[in-house]
Order: structure tokens, then sequence, then C-alpha cells
């Protein structure tokens, strides 16, 4: 798989298409500064080369040079969970942040990198907050899917 060189004009778009996908072009443009014009053919070129691969808008981070995922399992006391999950979150190769109920391990964080040792810068990172990780872990593969309400809604609606 080859990587997409992006430029800022496409680090631009790909910022505000993930805010909100359903930007139109002309609001697009004034953002970043081009013509409408220039954000149909960016967009085009986005789409051909994989990079957008959905309108929620889905960026393939890999085709971006940001090929390596990491899942790092932290504890952080309860008091302070939300907290330390925004601090996390405001780190720019941050993905995910889940909080979950439990007292160990409540804290998971999922995060992209470019190389192998940025697994280490970024731990480094979020070894300042206020965690502890306990474990961190290179992903191999995620596999999601759209929920389909209809289907789930029906099995809910026997279910009762």
């Amino acid at each position: 798989m080859t990587t997409y060189q992006l430029d800022d004009v496409d680090r631009q778009l790909l910022n505000l298409l993930q805010e909100n996908a359903r930007y139109k072009a002309i609001e697009l443009a004034e953002a970043i500064g081009v013509s409408d014009n220039t954000v149909h053919n960016r967009m085009a070129r986005l789409e051909e080369a994989g990079v957008i691969t959905g309108y929620t808008t889905s960026v393939d981070h890999d085709r971006t040079g940001l090929r390596l995922y990491f899942h790092f399992s932290c504890t952080t006391r309860i008091s302070a969970r939300s907290d330390v999950a925004a601090e996390a979150m405001a780190f720019p190769q941050v993905l995910e942040v889940t909080e979950l109920m439990t007292g160990q391990e409540n804290l998971h964080i999922k995060a992209v990198g470019a190389q192998d040792e940025d697994i280490t810068t970024i731990a480094e990172r979020l070894d300042d907050l206020n965690l502890e990780i306990n474990d961190e872990n290179l992903i191999r593969a995620e596999h999601t899917s759209p929920l389909d309400y209809v289907e789930v809604l029906k099995s809910v609606d026997e279910l009762e």
C-alpha cells in the first residue's frame, strides 16, 4: 500500500470533514482559503486514493503515513478519570479514549504513529499525566461495522 502525500490543503480539508462531513464545498473553500473547485478536485483525488473512505468521514490513517495503531491500558484515580481522558484526547496522536467504570485499567487509549518509536514517544507523553500505563500494545487490526438500527430494534422488540 502506497502512502498518499498530503499537503496543507489536504490536511485542512480532512480536519474539517472529520468535524462535519456535510460541509458544503463553498464553506470548506472559505475555511481553507481556496476555491470551491479546488475543494471538489481535492476531495475527488482523496477519494480515488482511498484516503477518504466514507462520509461520516473516515480517514485511512495508514495512507497518510500513520500506519501504526497503539492501545494503552491505563489506571487513573476515578475522581481524575474524566480530566485525564480530556488531557489525553488533546494529544494529536490520540484517536480515542475510553473511560471504564472499573478501578483498575479504567482508561483505554488508542493512538496512531508513523514509526515504531512513536509508541515510546506517546507513552512518555501519557506518562506525564496523572495515570499509570499498565500495558501498551501494537494493534494488528480492528473490525467495525455500522449498526443496523432496524434489525437491532426489531430484535429488542422481540425480546420484550
